[in-house]
């Protein structure tokens, strides 16, 4: 993943969950990468630019391992997940 699309993650998550700014940017980082290699083995070979259901997935997850909630994440967008792995494989 590029740097610039780190960067523009950071800034939107910060946003849009209120993430104070004295929360360091690099522990936002590591949740985003942390986040992606998750989510890549669950749907691999998906475009978080033009999916923007990996991405909302990606932000939520950072949004839960910034509350320490990484398992709750999993259980409550287990459908989402479900629902988003199926429908890559019928574009496909």
């Amino acid at each position: 993943m590029a740097e610039s699309m780190i960067e523009v993650l950071v800034v939107q998550i910060r946003r849009e969950f209120q993430i104070p700014p004295y929360f360091p940017d690099d522990a936002l980082e590591n949740y985003i990468r942390e986040g992606k290699e998750r989510l890549d083995k669950l749907n691999p070979g998906r475009d978080l630019e033009k999916d923007f259901t990996f991405r909302m997935l990606l932000k939520n997850y950072v949004y839960y391992a910034y509350h320490h909630k990484v398992n709750e994440w999993e259980q409550n967008y287990a459908n989402t997940i479900l629902s988003w792995q199926l429908g890559s494989e019928a574009a496909e």
